[in-house]
């Protein structure tokens, strides 16, 4: 059904910079029909195999493909990976700027996949290990005040943490927007900044389990105040999102669909929500836009994107 409340929710080009945790998102894709002679495993006859950008990559490419000029900044090593990567995001429009340290791998997540089920993940990472982050903090402050809006990936690999109180402060100072999609046991690192969006599980690692909504709402309202957020966004899965803001608190339901996979259905919504109040639009429209978005996302294999025409045509239904 169509909701009523959202109107012209076309919007134009803004320029946005995207900090993050780069990473590929490899899939290989087949059938498993036999068990192997030499373990008690299964064996996948490979049919098809797939790589996607993946992480602040995939936050990048979803702002891109929704019609932002897009400048991402992300740290690997120097690696096929790394180059994989590079050849996947020099087809986009993104303007790439990556800080290559030859000390680490190149984040990859491998996903196999048996018809439409996901039956096992390969992580190749190296969690915090270099300092090539702080070391170019310079080059990146000197571009913070180019941009309309600034879109924080963390998925706590070593980019962000050294860096991220700086560039809040220095967004702040220009009255530059930060939306940060968080990771971590501490989100001290974000304090002051404008939006954070984690979701329940990583909500609940910081204040714990919630025994009701009426203890979530206490906990996240908590929450937002010790932080200095003007807005707490807590994505719930099927259950949609709650909204915190000054003296407000607003449950989303979720746009249910067929859930195909959730791999980077958070991508999706920080992406989307920033784009849309970047661009000027509330919070309300912004946030039931990123829930529709969401929704579309999961439809799809992998780390997908939505585009504004397609966003647009789903919120008429």
């Amino acid at each position: 059904m169509a909701d009523s409340s959202i109107k012209n929710i076309m919007i134009k080009k803004k320029k946005i910079l995207v900090i993050g945790d780069v990473m590929l998102d490899r899939y290989w894709m087949g059938q498993v029909n036999r068990i192997s002679p030499e373990a008690p495993v299964p064996i996948l006859d490979v049919i098809n195999t797939t790589d996607k950008p993946g992480g602040a990559a995939n936050v990048a490419k979803n702002l891109a493909d929704f019609g932002m000029d897009v400048t991402l900044i992300g740290l690997t090593g120097d690696d096929e990976v790394s180059d994989k990567l590079s050849d996947l995001l020099s087809q986009t429009s993104i303007n790439y700027m990556p800080i290559i340290d030859p000390k680490i791998r190149t984040t990859m997540k491998l996903r196999v996949i048996d018809k439409n089920q996901q039956v096992m993940r390969i992580d190749h990472e190296d969690r915090n290990l270099s300092s090539m982050a702080l070391e170019s903090f310079k080059d990146i402050e000197s571009s913070i005040p180019s941009f309309d809006g600034i879109v924080i990936s963390d998925y706590d690999k070593g980019m962000i943490k050294p860096i991220i109180k700086k560039i809040i402060n220095k967004a702040n100072k220009l009255k530059i927007q930060t939306f940060i999609d968080p990771k971590g046991k501490d989100f001290s690192f974000y304090k002051n900044a404008f939006l954070l969006k984690p979701n329940q599980k990583e909500f609940e690692d910081i204040v714990g389990e919630y025994l009701s909504q009426e203890d979530l709402v206490k906990k996240g309202e908590k929450l937002r105040k010790k932080l200095s957020l003007k807005y707490l966004l807590i994505t719930q899965g099927k259950q949609g999102m709650i909204l915190f803001e000054d003296k407000k608190v607003t449950s989303h339901i979720a746009h249910q669909q067929d859930v195909f996979d959730v791999t980077g259905a958070g991508d999706t919504v920080i992406s989307i929500l920033a784009a849309y109040i970047i661009s000027g639009k509330n919070i309300s429209t912004a946030v039931k836009m990123s829930n529709i978005a969401a929704g579309l996302s999961v439809k799809k294999l992998g780390s997908t994107s939505v585009s504004q025409k397609e966003l647009n045509n789903a919120s008429k239904k």
